[in-house]
């Protein structure tokens, strides 16, 4: 996918720190090792020689192939000696060796593959998160987590309808507890519907951080801000930056769409949310939709086909209750 020039430099650079501190760590050991087995030191200097000998075999010409066959026989036997030295006093026999975060590529980004060099998964993998966090830096991402959700703003009195808050959210917040610790990037979608502040973004949020720490990517956004965002990109003709953020979005293992439906809603808009939605249920990729409309809403702005669609992909979760921000 193409990316911007700063995401490709953030990316970069984060790629290099990996290899050159590969590289720094692997000398420091190299002159620890020197210094406690002065006979390594030694052996690798002969290693180092090993080619200039080879060459010098060649040129002079006197029965090259038994001294090059000798010449391997002692690089042999000295490359043994070296593993033996290492193990004997306590190190593993790489422990010379630099150890790259990737070892396809060892930290450059690219490998041969069939005569022609291709980029890495670790860096396609690396431009895609520094883009999810060039996304998510506007985001609240580390504000909520399951430990500070307070179940007790949550009436245990039954509402005219007979349903119960408490009960309703105490199950609401144990379901996307597991959903955080069994998430996997082919997850269930979740619909978080209901009235304002009675903890969508809270647990969304919780959900992202326990999810953040298994190692996936999420992108957290708000529709309002995101939507204008594109449609500005859109129609300004930054088709290159619209990409980007649309790529950003169908990418990522998890993506949550806060405040749907608060955006100001338009043609452009409706379509995006639509097919935003479509491909990653399409991909099998989770995506968590917070608003505040109920279904008829929903069907009035983005049409019966999105809902129908979200009621078949996704969990939907009722909340109950007071606005918990009139309570505090």
């Amino acid at each position: 996918m193409a990316y911007s020039k700063l995401v490709f430099d953030i990316a970069t650079e984060k790629l290099n720190l990996r290899r050159n501190s590969a590289l720094n760590m692997a000398d420091y050991r190299k002159s620890e090792i020197h210094k406690a087995i002065p006979r390594i030191a030694e052996i690798e200097r002969e290693l180092s020689s090993f080619g200039i000998s080879a060459a010098k075999a060649v040129l002079n010409g006197k029965d090259a192939v038994a001294e090059l066959n000798s010449l391997k026989e002692n690089n042999l036997a000295l490359q043994n000696e070296l593993k033996t030295l290492l193990t004997s006093n306590g190190y593993s026999e790489d422990y010379l060796e630099p150890h790259f975060v990737c070892d396809k590529c060892d930290d450059t980004g690219y490998i041969e593959l069939d005569n022609k060099t291709i980029t890495c998964e670790c860096y396609k993998k690396l431009l895609s998160e520094t883009a999810c966090d060039e996304l998510n830096k506007i985001s609240p991402l580390s504000l909520s987590t399951f430990d500070s959700f307070n179940l007790d703003y949550y009436s245990e009195t039954p509402d005219d309808k007979g349903r119960v808050p408490y009960k309703r959210m105490s199950q609401i917040y144990d379901y996307c507890l597991n959903y955080a610790k069994t998430f996997t990037d082919k997850s269930k979608s979740l619909l978080m519907k209901g009235e304002t502040g009675l903890g969508k973004t809270h647990l969304s949020l919780a959900i992202a951080n326990e999810v953040i720490s298994k190692g996936y990517s999420v992108v957290y956004v708000s529709a309002p801000d995101i939507l204008s965002k594109l449609e500005r990109e859109h129609f300004s003709y930054s088709y290159s930056k619209e990409h980007e953020i649309m790529q950003s979005l169908l990418e990522c293992d998890l993506l949550i769409i806060d405040d749907l439906g608060t955006e100001f809603i338009t043609q452009f808009t409706s379509a995006a949310v639509y097919n935003l939605f479509n491909s990653r249920i399409s991909s099998g990729k989770p995506v968590i939709i917070n608003t505040n409309l109920g279904v008829k809403e929903l069907e009035d702005i983005y049409s019966q086909r999105f809902v129908s669609r979200a009621k078949a992909a996704c969990a939907v979760l009722d909340f109950l209750g007071t606005d918990i921000r009139f309570i505090k």
